[in-house]
């Protein structure tokens, strides 16, 4: 999630184009993280120091984490630590930037610091997105009281995750009594939970979705992309059920529904969640009846 919104703040900085940023996503799977890049990202070492261990070992010879050592900047026990990062996605997403020369590593450790501070993001927040703890990031965007509303999120962001964009993240939260929704699909739970389920995105976005779920490919939203779009609200809807059901409550489904025209909703509990997929913006609304 972090790799999303640390690049568009770099691309909104203008220190990172998106083309840039377009190259660097997804993250490659197929090499490391550099153990100098997780030092400095961990505030193990500052990035005036490894740029000093850099420059003084032959790289063919000795390598960082053993300079580091015997420099005593690092443990053994440190440097294990450090290694269990390598195939973090987020780290390998920095040791892209600075292999591809577009950025230096005390300049991504200096903007990170920036993105830190500015989106009021505690070490704990931070340290959570890094390692892509989607619970702890569901609390920090979507600070939700109810249980039940936490588990249904958790399920929304993991389904998207799994099935529509890996690189799929939240932005924060808003609650409201009343909402415009743009074209949509939706679904009824009944039983045990009384909600409403919509994913609403104005012009195209909704193609977030409808493109990917079952690999049809619209120019432009239409009916059945949005059939597309209710089949997977029903889809997470189920997963939620499943969930639920661990826990004795039960909850059923209406059939989905879908419209070009979105509907002005009025109710005291709205809580809508933007969300940000392969390059579109929409929102899940939870219309909630309790």
């Amino acid at each position: 999630m972090i790799n999303r919104l640390f690049g568009n703040y770099l691309v909104d900085k203008k220190v990172l184009a998106q083309t840039q940023l377009d190259d660097l996503l997804p993250v490659q799977k197929d090499f490391k993280a550099e153990v100098e890049t997780i030092a400095v990202i961990n505030k193990v070492i500052s990035a005036a120091v490894a740029q000093e261990l850099l420059e003084r070992i032959d790289k063919n010879s000795e390598r960082f984490g053993e300079a580091a050592i015997d420099a005593e900047y690092l443990t053994d026990e440190k440097l294990d630590e450090i290694l269990t990062y390598q195939s973090n996605a987020f780290m390998k997403f920095v040791q892209s930037m600075i292999d591809k020369h577009f950025l230096e590593l005390g300049q991504i450790n200096h903007f990170l610091d920036e993105f830190q501070r500015i989106g009021g993001y505690t070490d704990a927040q931070i340290s959570s997105l890094i390692h892509d703890d989607l619970e702890q990031c569901v609390q920090i965007f979507v600070p939700l009281k109810s249980p039940r509303l936490k588990e249904f999120t958790l399920t929304l962001i993991q389904t998207i995750r799994r099935l529509i964009d890996c690189d799929a993240y939240l932005d924060k939260s808003f609650t409201a009594r009343s909402l415009q929704l743009d074209k949509h699909a939706c679904q009824m739970i009944v039983g045990d939970m009384h909600m409403k389920v919509y994913i609403s995105a104005p012009d195209n976005d909704l193609l977030a979705i409808a493109n990917y779920f079952t690999g049809d490919t619209y120019e432009t939203v239409n009916e059945d992309a949005l059939d597309n779009v209710g089949e997977f609200i029903n889809c997470v809807n189920g997963l939620f059920a499943t969930n639920l059901s661990y826990d004795d409550v039960t909850i059923d489904m209406n059939s989905p529904e879908f419209s070009m025209v979105g509907p002005f909703i009025s109710n005291e509990k709205l809580y809508v969640i933007p969300i940000y997929a392969n390059g579109y913006s929409l929102k899940a609304v939870l219309e909630v009846y309790e």
